[in-house]
């Protein structure tokens, strides 16, 4: 008997298998075109917030040696741009910004010798300001405010900073900041007539620096003009440790070998508000500066002995900022960074010359300044 019932589900059940296809095909192109928007959006996002971070690290300061003139001694050395702070720069200081402004190392205060009861204090923010600055790439050295009046006192301070500044970054020296404070009990003992002979000031900053010097650190000694000429005789401690002079002025007239010179203390740098002081760093390109700091490797070697290359001959600014790869190797075996040398840059955020700074570590030993080209 044919079957000419009709079927009822035939092409009704093809009616309901063909609806949701096409649901899951437009289902599916939506997913497709939301993952593409999302897609994206997220990429505009990631742009948008890098532009925004690079704009923001950027300094619109820029601190530099114009205006001012350097010793003749210094006709073919590269100039560095420096700072030093303290709590009074406050808590807020922008790092990344200070870098992008030019500034390649700073000096912390770490601790201070009160003016009138002779207490030892550490400062505020010590620990602050040299985290920070070592992330964003400045090379950091410390220094005391010292008041000291004896040679004890001032191995008091070096023990004092040497506890402050254990496990922290510190690559430059660590100096006693030598001066008199108004009323202060350095003035006072000077004026009394109880310290009368340039043999007991270079008493007092050398006890300071022989105990920094056998902690493995380099010593430095940072005081005016007038204090280093009228008190003391730096022709005869320049031998000693690093000199940092202070005098305020287009120029300076200290005719001891110093590294350093504060020549301000009202330069205006990115990053920090107000006013701050700026200091110069001298150093010859590919001159080995020996180290005083002593330790425990008793065949050192010098950097100067190693074969220090870079992977190109320029490189490209990024995000303010142009550092090279560089490697050191010493009779072809490829030297480890952190553990046989460390490097740093400088004059790296403009188009020019800069520098690489490779120091040595452990039993490699003083340092040098390799220049590289960025475009």
């Amino acid at each position: 008997m044919p079957n000419n019932t009709p079927q009822k589900h035939g092409p009704r059940s093809q009616q309901k298998r063909s609806i949701p296809a096409q649901i899951r095909r437009t289902w599916s192109r939506r997913i497709r075109n939301n993952k593409l928007k999302s897609f994206i959006i997220l990429i505009v996002f990631i742009l948008i917030f890098n532009l925004v971070d690079y704009i923001r690290s950027g300094s619109s300061i820029r601190l530099n040696d114009e205006g001012y003139v350097h010793a003749k001694r210094f006709a073919d050395n590269a100039v560095i741009n420096g700072l030093d702070v303290s709590e009074h720069q406050g808590d807020k200081i922008n790092w990344t910004k200070v870098k992008s402004s030019g500034v390649d190392f700073v000096f912390v205060r770490a601790g201070y010798r009160s003016a009138g009861k002779g207490e030892l204090f550490e400062d505020k923010y010590y620990k602050q300001n040299i985290r920070g600055a070592t992330k964003a790439g400045l090379m950091v050295g410390v220094y005391f405010y010292s008041q000291a009046v004896t040679p004890n006192e001032a191995v008091a301070e070096a023990n004092y900073i040497l506890s402050l500044v254990r496990g922290l970054d510190i690559d430059l020296p660590i100096v006693i900041d030598y001066e008199t404070y108004p009323d202060g009990r350095l003035e006072k003992a000077i004026e009394s007539g109880n310290m009368y002979a340039a043999y007991m000031y270079h008493d007092i900053v050398l006890s300071f620096c022989r105990i920094v010097q056998n902690a493995g650190y380099e010593p430095g000694i940072y005081a005016n003009y007038d204090m280093f000429t009228n008190y003391m005789d730096a022709n005869l401690i320049d031998d000693e440790a690093v000199l940092w002079i202070a005098q305020y002025g287009k120029s300076t007239a200290l005719k001891a070998r110093y590294s350093f010179w504060q020549c301000s203390e009202s330069a205006k740098s990115g990053g920090i508000e107000g006013n701050v002081d700026h200091n110069f760093w001298y150093i010859k390109p590919n001159k080995t500066y020996k180290t005083r700091a002593i330790n425990s490797y008793t065949d050192r070697i010098s950097i100067s002995k190693c074969d220090i290359s870079f992977s190109k001959d320029s490189y490209n600014l990024r995000k303010h900022r142009a550092d090279a790869k560089v490697t050191v190797q010493y009779k072809n075996k490829k030297l480890k960074k952190g553990r046989d040398y460390d490097v740093f840059f400088l004059n790296n955020t403009d188009k020019g010359t800069g520098y690489a700074l490779i120091r040595g570590l452990n039993k490699y030993t003083d340092y040098t300044a390799k220049p590289y080209m960025i475009k």
